[in-house]
């Protein structure tokens, strides 16, 4: 998947939390730094990494789509349970509320569905092994 760019972030903020009042406009560029320069070219982050006021502005990116999270147990030393959480990067809905339009991916049997009959046939004139 493709790295989401400072400018398509930026954007992205200046529709929604601009937009919404959220956050002053002149500071739309800086938050979007700041932001990506927790993922840089990855599409997930932990949460354990964001300072409070960072994790501030995921939540409000997470209520305008942005941003999701998502959360993993984990079993660690004499049977205790941790739990793991996870920050991600919602490319699509980036793209979306910064105007530019969104690739769109075949479903997975298009593939199947754009081949000739010629193509599924498993006779025709193959040779055929001797047994």
């Amino acid at each position: 998947m493709a790295v989401v760019t400072l400018e398509e972030m930026t954007e992205a903020i200046r529709r929604t939390l601009v937009a919404h009042g959220k956050i002053p406009a002149e500071e739309a560029g800086a938050v979007a730094l700041q932001v990506l320069s927790y993922f840089g070219s990855e599409q997930s982050i932990l949460d354990n990494i964001l300072s409070t006021e960072d994790r501030d502005i995921f939540y409000r990116l997470e209520e305008e789509g942005l941003l999701s999270s998502e959360e993993e147990d984990a079993v660690v030393d004499k049977g205790k349970n941790w739990r793991i959480h996870y920050w991600l990067l919602n490319r699509n809905a980036i793209l979306d509320a910064g105007g530019k339009e969104v690739a769109k991916v075949d479903h997975p049997g298009a593939v199947y569905e754009k081949m000739s009959s010629e193509e599924w046939s498993r006779g025709g004139n193959r040779p055929q092994a001797s047994p």
